[in-house]
């Protein structure tokens, strides 16, 4: 019972100290962005292949006109 009153009371000191800004929410938008900055990396790195895989393949299909 100590536990959960102690909780309680830290709970309402720590959203009282700043009503306006939530540290839930600010942390969920951070790791948010951090996930899809994960995604952008991992597709940029798809794109990169695609394009080596496409200027190979022009350049094998070049050598077959000269």
């Amino acid at each position: 019972m100590k536990f959960v009153t102690l909780f309680l009371v830290a709970s309402l000191v720590v959203l009282m100290a700043e009503p306006g800004e939530c540290f839930l929410k600010k942390l969920w938008y951070r790791i948010k962005a951090a996930a899809k900055g994960l995604d952008q990396d991992q597709q940029d790195q798809e794109d990169l292949d695609q394009q080596q895989l496409d200027k190979r393949s022009y350049q094998s299909a070049r050598r077959l006109f000269d």
